[in-house]
């Protein structure tokens, strides 16, 4: 399961909302290529995790790579309906992790509390992910967010 990111405007989002069979299009048809994306790779559990201290809870803002944000309708991307932030949401949530950097996250990140939290992918230290990889991820997802909220943008998330 990877976790992506993707910006959108909010009239896009509103045509998504309106018309939930187009997310397909909008995330992977002609027209895609392209456009900025963020993958999180399979650190998207565990960057919930350091920002939540929570499994799959937490609360807002923090808490939208697993919970926050409006389903498209209920076309499966991937893994489940992809969800939408408006371009409002995006500020609150770029003022919440502004102050968290890459380095703050990694001081969150310790490979036995997420074996222990069952935190994806699991087999933390031997399968190839590490608190480093993770903390990249972050560092790309922080900024975009941080971009889009200055561009007055909102963002698609899903998982695939």
């Amino acid at each position: 399961m990877i976790g992506n990111l993707r910006p959108a405007s909010d009239a896009e989002i509103e045509r998504l909302l309106a018309n939930p069979d187009g997310i397909t299009r909008f995330l992977y048809g002609s027209g895609s290529d392209g456009r900025e994306r963020v993958d999180l790779g399979k650190s998207w559990h565990a960057i919930h995790f350091a920002l939540t201290g929570d499994r799959l809870g937490g609360e807002e803002p923090l808490n939208f790579l697993v919970t926050q944000g409006t389903p498209v309708g209920s076309v499966d991307v991937g893994y489940g309906p992809a969800r939408v932030l408006r371009s409002a949401e995006v500020r609150q949530l770029a003022a919440a992790i502004a102050e968290i950097d890459a380095d703050h996250l990694s001081q969150r990140l310790d490979a036995g509390a997420l074996e222990t939290n069952s935190i994806y992918p699991g087999g933390w230290g031997r399968n190839g992910q590490s608190v480093g990889k993770v903390a990249e991820a972050y560092r790309d997802m922080r900024a975009l967010i941080l971009r889009l909220s200055e561009g007055g943008l909102g963002l698609v998330l899903y998982i695939n």
